[in-house]
């Protein structure tokens, strides 16, 4: 109930302010809150079998963009690995309507998308 409160707190702030709130990951809350939040952000729903408890807010219309980290993620992920991620079903059951891209556990410029195309972002480094 905190949790659920909280997140309602935060989206009446950020609406007054006519700013956007997403939710990441918390797919055991989500159901609860798909009129509070305008999307979602998901890591790895398919290597843990959970895409499902993100439909609410593909059923509310509202979009999940979903992140899944392949060990084989270096310059390209294999296609049986790719293929198992944008599958939409097996493990990655519940996740058709998602925005699914893969990437480097370290989080660098580098993304795969379920069509294998890859794009690499050049990072900007702080010496802050």
């Amino acid at each position: 109930a905190d949790t659920i409160n909280y997140m309602e707190f935060l989206s009446s702030e950020a609406m007054s302010r006519n700013m956007s709130i997403g939710l990441k990951n918390a797919g055991e809350v989500l159901s609860n809150l798909t009129s509070t939040v305008q999307f979602s952000v998901n890591e790895q729903c398919v290597q843990f079998s959970e895409c499902g408890k993100f439909a609410p807010m593909v059923q509310a219309g509202k979009p999940v963009f979903h992140i899944e980290y392949p060990k084989s993620a270096i310059g390209q992920v294999a296609s049986k690995v790719a293929s198992d991620f944008c599958s939409r079903s097996g493990d990655a059951d519940g996740s058709a309507s998602f925005s699914t891209v893969m990437k480097n556990m370290d989080l660098d410029g580098w993304v795969e998308f379920c069509d294998q195309v890859t794009a690499n972002t050049t990072l900007v480094v702080s010496d802050a």
